[in-house]
């Protein structure tokens, strides 16, 4: 395929997406910083808040591979407009919600179109940054949008927000605004910038083919990716949810000191998620997959077996697992079957199946700390999850390097 012609204004454009992935982080983790206050009020346990907070993965199943379609065939600036939308809309709908019905369908409204979001960052990238060094490194640099605003939320929620508002409906109003502005300012760039163009099409995507569901899983390679998306998706969403309830119920910290040490690890998770994968070759991105899932084993292991007190630190080492998801959408981008006509399917198929472990991720957590076994049982589901998805990674580098 001849390249793309590269448009001078792509680092704007890409600049307002990563706002609008921004405020998808916030909306991630929203409530997870309140999980105590909002259980509370809403008088819930703690295996119901979790299936409340899984709500919106549960979703994602079905709407991604729909989401990546449309991003094909529609484009890329009706499609994240409507994305961050989605945003804002469900985090008010969460400030409105009188129980766990309605928090369900609040968050649940996330997963609608909240796909367009994730599947259209990786679509940016292939279509308007063709050089695959400079694709890498935008890959890692707006995987770490959605961290800093999960960061920045657990960071200020407790300490700052909660204060200046006295109430956590009015933080979720206050956090809907800010993905307001982000999608605002998407719009007004879109409709000012350069539009790359394509000056032939490779054949294969001339036809349908290699924009159907079958086509893609007939590699092995992508099938294995599909598992260590769910694998990391578990690992992520299980600990993210919870990570702030685990240091306060099963450490002893305070809210804002649980908030501090995870704000930490956040930025953790910036510097590895926006460095790690320019490393990322062919040779070496499921090997760096395969030992971030390892750190991330050892986290848990650290936090069943350490003292106490150095559960703030070793939570902190967890945010390296911040890499994992630019590191996967890389492997992806580059697998045998994905070009750029199909990128769109390629990644609602991805997160189709990611988001099967998102679902299980904050479910089982949150399940199994309500039995007698606790947090314990839920430290120790996690850390076998995250070593099934280092053993595929491993078994992901032999198939490539033997093909």
């Amino acid at each position: 395929m001849e390249p793309m012609s590269t448009p001078r204004h792509r680092w704007i454009v890409f600049g307002a997406m990563t706002g609008v992935y921004f405020s998808f982080g916030i909306a991630v983790t929203a409530i997870a910083p309140m999980l105590m206050v909002v259980r509370d009020d809403l008088g819930v346990s703690r295996g119901a808040m979790g299936f409340a907070l899984g709500a919106w993965a549960l979703i994602y199943i079905v709407t991604a591979p729909l989401a990546g379609r449309f991003i094909d065939r529609i484009g890329l600036g009706w499609s994240l407009a409507l994305g961050g939308l989605s945003v804002s809309g469900s985090l008010v709908l969460r400030a409105a919600a009188q129980g766990l019905g309605s928090l369900w369908l609040a968050i649940a409204f996330f997963g609608v179109f909240g796909p367009l979001v994730s599947a259209s960052a990786p679509k940016l990238m292939a279509t308007w940054f063709p050089d695959e060094n400079e694709r890498r490194r935008g890959v890692g640099w707006y995987s770490v949008a959605p961290a800093i605003g999960g960061t920045m939320t657990l960071a200020v929620t407790n300490p700052v927000l909660l204060e200046w508002f006295d109430s956590w409906r009015q933080v979720l109003v206050f956090e809907a605004t800010i993905g307001a502005v982000a999608t605002m300012v998407w719009v007004v760039v879109w409709n000012r910038v350069e539009r790359p163009t394509t000056t032939r099409v490779e054949p294969a995507a001339a036809g349908s083919a290699d924009g159907s569901f079958r086509y893609l899983l007939g590699s092995s390679e992508i099938r294995l990716i599909l598992f260590v998306a769910f694998a990391l998706f578990f690992l992520s969403h299980g600990t993210s949810n919870w990570m702030p309830t685990i240091l306060e119920e099963f450490s002893g910290m305070s809210p804002s000191t649980a908030g501090a040490w995870l704000a930490v690890g956040g930025l953790v998770s910036i510097v590895a998620g926006a460095t790690i994968p320019a490393y990322a070759t062919p040779e070496r991105m499921h090997l760096l997959m395969a030992g971030l899932f390892g750190a991330a084993v050892l986290v848990m292991a650290g936090l069943l077996l350490a003292p106490t007190s150095l559960h703030g630190p070793i939570a902190v080492i967890g945010g390296v697992r911040g890499a994992l998801v630019p590191l996967a959408i890389v492997t992806l981008l580059a697998a045998d079957r994905v070009s750029v006509t199909n990128t769109g399917i390629a990644n609602g198929l991805w997160f189709s199946i990611a988001e099967i472990g998102g679902v299980s991720g904050p479910l089982v957590t949150g399940a199994l700390a309500d039995t007698d076994a606790g947090y314990e049982a839920a430290l120790l589901t996690i850390a076998a999850i995250a070593s099934l998805g280092g053993l595929v990674a491993l078994r992901s580098h032999r198939h490539r390097i033997s093909t």
